[in-house]
């Protein structure tokens, strides 16, 4: 338990060395925040997902034996490693009141929709992951590819103000838009814009469901191919 904490803490502490000392000594030092929050969102996702992948395989001597919901295994698997990420953002708060004076207000309340969000659209792609994992099996490689290049289009690093002035079709990655929500709330102190994160609530549902009722139907057919 100790670890949980210990380990995003220190983290985050020798991301601000590096990056306050060694790569960006001109820069502002409260950049760390600003990486550090896209980097725990994109871990959350990319983990998640990476998992989903060969969840049916992993599972199905449980899957083929006891009637068990489907569905039960990919909210067991999103729960834990959403405490994972719930932690690290508990630490990045620590670390915020520790080296830096925040400005919070109830414009964290926001933070609830957009979890909300990453969740379902998390779910829902893994829905996809792990069916279609039982047909192709080098689908985890295109993933990690896929997770690879998906970092650098995803605002982490870089500044999402370019998104607005030249990309805004990005927004419609629902990740990007969570993820410049949650930094306008937790560093700016400002309402998340409604219109990206309305959008990327709607594309998220779309997934999940659609992601649902493919798991279901095409789920027994790849148990038996299992």
């Amino acid at each position: 338990i100790l670890w949980a904490f210990l380990n995003p803490f220190f983290q985050i502490l020798i991301y601000y060395l590096v990056f306050t000392y060694l790569i960006f000594k001109t820069r502002d030092p409260s950049f760390i925040l600003y990486l550090f929050t896209g980097v725990i969102t994109w871990q959350f996702f990319s983990e998640t997902t990476n998992s989903s992948i060969r969840l049916f395989l992993r599972q199905r001597y449980i899957l083929q034996n006891i009637r068990l919901p489907k569905v039960d295994f990919f909210w067991s698997l999103i729960g834990s490693k959403f405490w994972g990420y719930f932690v690290n953002f508990l630490i990045f708060f620590v670390f915020d009141l520790l080296f830096f004076k925040p400005v919070f207000s109830l414009n964290l309340l926001y933070l609830l929709p957009i979890w909300i969000g990453l969740i379902l659209f998390t779910l829902g792609v893994s829905f996809f992951l792990s069916t279609f994992y039982v047909y192709l099996n080098d689908l985890s490689h295109l993933w990690d590819i896929t997770l690879m290049a998906g970092f650098w289009a995803v605002t982490i690093i870089w500044d999402y103000h370019i998104i607005y002035n030249h990309y805004s079709f990005m927004l419609l990655n629902p990740i990007t838009a969570f993820i410049i929500n949650i930094r306008q709330v937790v560093l700016e102190n400002a309402t998340p814009d409604l219109n990206s994160l309305v959008t990327a609530l709607l594309i998220s549902i779309v997934f999940a469901v659609s992601g649902y009722f493919f798991m279901k139907y095409k789920s027994k057919k790849a148990l038996e191919f299992l």
